[in-house]
């Protein structure tokens, strides 16, 4: 998206900026609107206003160019800076006091060709990526740049909806959690809108996802955060059928799949109640067979994880399941969008 204060480049998976209240002169970015976003529950309110897979992205006009960007965080986090799809080999501290920082095309990556087998990115596209665990601001931005061309960047998008899990909460790096596997899998950039631990299928995240026209294939998951919260399986039917009904009456020819609970504590513990956990999977089958829209599919999370793929707190997926889930679900989509 493409912001009048910053022409020279473009915010991906930033819908707006705010003020940031931690320093003067800063545009904070969040990921959805604030007429939307003061209407969700409170702890996805705040979610939404960090930066989770956002990204400042540029082309330099020249390849010597140095571009300066000056940014700052409320608390203290790292950044992360790729060329195309080329990570880099360490993440940038970046802290509340704003901070320049200087970037230009790596020297081998301007005497690459930009074809298919360069990546879903021209590698001269910088991509500042941002983590989710705090909030971000941009100060400033100079230099000789302009934003990606549409035959730059990769041709679909991908969006997701979830939890921390779809967050990325307890991958080693945002760019190993499993939606980013599966933009990469599939060639597909990425718009994530992942609530930790607040994936409550607010009515105005789905009315905001349903003005939203610039994707291609969605993924749901429809929500651990509810099962483990004080929603009953009738509550979470009726919150989940409003919330996958209002998207797919928005976008009826695009492929929407929902996620049921990935396998978690309830169905693997002593103390766990696997009937929860099961009328929860249930009830999203129960909304998708009952809709009228045949663009909406189900995938067992199930199918795609398992205790193996799992982090000590038997919640979260570490980098092993969060690979395993991207790969499946990769090839999951994959078959649905033929």
């Amino acid at each position: 998206m493409d912001h009048d204060q910053y022409p020279s480049v473009s915010l991906h998976n930033v819908a707006e900026t705010e003020p940031a209240e931690w320093g003067p002169d800063g545009d904070r970015l969040c990921r959805i609107p604030s007429s939307f976003g003061q209407e969700l529950n409170e702890m996805a309110a705040d979610r939404v206003r960090h930066p989770t897979a956002s990204e400042v992205r540029f082309v330099p006009t020249e390849d010597d160019a140095a571009i300066e960007v000056t940014l700052s965080a409320a608390e203290e986090t790292e950044f992360r800076t790729f060329w195309g799809v080329h990570q880099p080999w360490q993440p940038t501290e970046v802290g509340p006091t704003p901070e320049t920082y200087t970037f230009s095309v790596p020297e081998r990556l301007r005497e690459i060709e930009p074809t298919d087998e360069a990546g879903r990115f021209d590698p001269e596209v910088c991509r500042i990526r941002f983590e989710r665990r705090t909030a971000i601001a941009i100060h400033d931005i100079s230099g000789d740049c302009r934003p990606p061309n549409e035959d730059e960047l990769p041709e679909q998008r991908y969006l997701a909806y979830g939890t921390s899990i779809t967050e990325g909460a307890a991958a080693s790096a945002l760019h190993t959690d499993y939606v980013t596997h599966v933009a990469r899998d599939l060639g597909y950039d990425l718009l994530n809108f992942g609530c930790s631990g607040s994936a409550y299928a607010d009515s105005s995240m789905a009315d905001y996802l349903a003005t939203r026209d610039d994707w291609d294939v969605a993924t749901l998951e429809l929500s651990v955060n509810m099962a483990n919260a004080d929603f009953t399986p009738a509550e979470f039917h009726d919150r989940v059928e409003y919330f996958v009904n209002t998207i797919a009456d928005a976008h009826p020819e695009k492929p929407i799949v929902c996620l049921t609970l990935f396998p978690y504590f309830d169905d693997l513990t002593e103390s766990g109640d696997a009937e929860h956990a099961s009328a929860f999977r249930d009830a999203v089958r129960a909304v998708v067979a009952e809709s009228p829209h045949e663009n909406l599919h189900v995938v067992a999370g199930t199918d795609l994880n398992d205790i193996t793929g799992l982090t000590a707190d038997l919640l979260h997926p570490g980098d092993a399941g969060m690979e395993r889930i991207g790969t499946r679900l990769a090839d999951r989509l994959e078959a649905i969008a033929e």
